[in-house]
């Protein structure tokens, strides 16, 4: 009885080592934070051209991408790439997001040209303000909004996740099909708010994605200067035969946008239409595909099952002598 209780305290030991190593480790790897995106504010007009001034000198986030191999259809190679971002608010109502990143080719479809796909980006939105969605496109009960850019001279606005959600009448209400066709959907006239300018140069893509602020549709987030929201992006780079789900995806990034600073003796308010919460899972995701991130996870997973295994056949089952 005492070298059986002796055995069982030795395993709870083990096992609560064990626990201890997993939890240093996954939260090293679980609290990688996303740095924010900030919006400034601006008296007057935006510059609507990607190449003027003003965006080449604005800081700019990079945010990494990864190759989407998560649901059908894949990319089938493990590629990272970096999207650099800056945006602005204007005192006009305005928003503005710049989004540039290496491309070696500049994939623009012909009119009967075969095999030839657009480069493209996209900016995902949540459209609850009670938790993110699913990073993918969003879910029945958590539909995203995406504003979608193509070299081939569209930018469309899209509601993803909400094609099972909703029931007919209030589908016809928003300006949809009764009848969902697909899980994405191009958003109602009335939704179509974005507008956009792009320029490509020396093997890069400058893109300047806007449209008004404010409340505009309930397929659009409401978004004012001083207001917070969460942001994920995705690029096809057509060279690569790239379209649908094949593409490079971000995590949830937080994007403030900036306000006018209070007079004096004023005291500065913000508006919160969106949750201004740090996504560690999806950041985790991102960094665990990113190479490095899962070499590390691998291994620390792979210590810990042979430290336990091996203390395990020491001390329960290598016969004493």
């Amino acid at each position: 009885m005492v070298a059986m209780a002796r055995r069982s305290l030795a395993l709870l030991a083990l096992m609560a080592l064990a626990a201890l190593i997993a939890g240093v480790a996954g939260f090293a790897v679980v609290t990688a934070q996303a740095p924010a995106i900030n919006a400034v504010y601006v008296e007057g007009a935006i510059p609507l051209d990607p190449e003027d001034g003003f965006w080449q000198q604005i800081e700019k986030a990079e945010v990494s991408l990864v190759s989407q191999n998560i649901v059908y259809p894949m990319t089938g190679y493990e590629d990272v790439r970096t999207l650099r971002v800056a945006a602005a608010v204007s005192s006009e109502g305005l928003l503005a997001i710049y989004l540039e990143w290496d491309d070696p080719t500049m994939d623009v479809p012909q009119p009967g040209g075969i095999d030839q796909y657009p480069d493209k980006v996209a900016v995902q939105f949540p459209l609850t303000t009670d938790s993110l969605p699913y990073i993918c496109m969003g879910t029945t009960e958590q539909p995203v909004s995406i504003v979608l850019w193509s070299s081939a001279g569209k930018t469309e606005t899209l509601i993803a996740g909400s094609a099972y959600g909703m029931d007919p009448e209030h589908r016809e209400a928003l300006g949809l099909h009764s009848v969902p066709t697909s899980p994405i959907e191009l958003a109602p006239p009335e939704a179509q708010v974005w507008g956009s300018s792009a320029v490509y140069k020396d093997g890069k893509w400058m893109v300047l994605l806007y449209r008004p602020t404010g409340s505009i549709h309930e397929l659009v987030p409401t978004l004012v200067p001083g207001s917070e929201t969460s942001v994920a992006f995705a690029v096809w780079q057509g060279g690569k035969a790239e379209v649908g789900g094949k593409k490079s995806t971000s995590a949830w990034f937080v994007m403030k946008l900036g306000m006018p600073k209070a007079a004096p003796g004023e005291t500065e308010t913000v508006t919160e239409t969106q949750p201004a919460e740090t996504v560690y899972e999806t950041v985790t995701e991102t960094v665990a595909r990113g190479g490095l991130g899962l070499a590390l996870a691998g291994f620390i997973a792979g210590l810990i099952v042979y430290t336990v295994g091996v203390a395990a056949y020491v001390y329960l089952v290598r016969p004493k002598r």
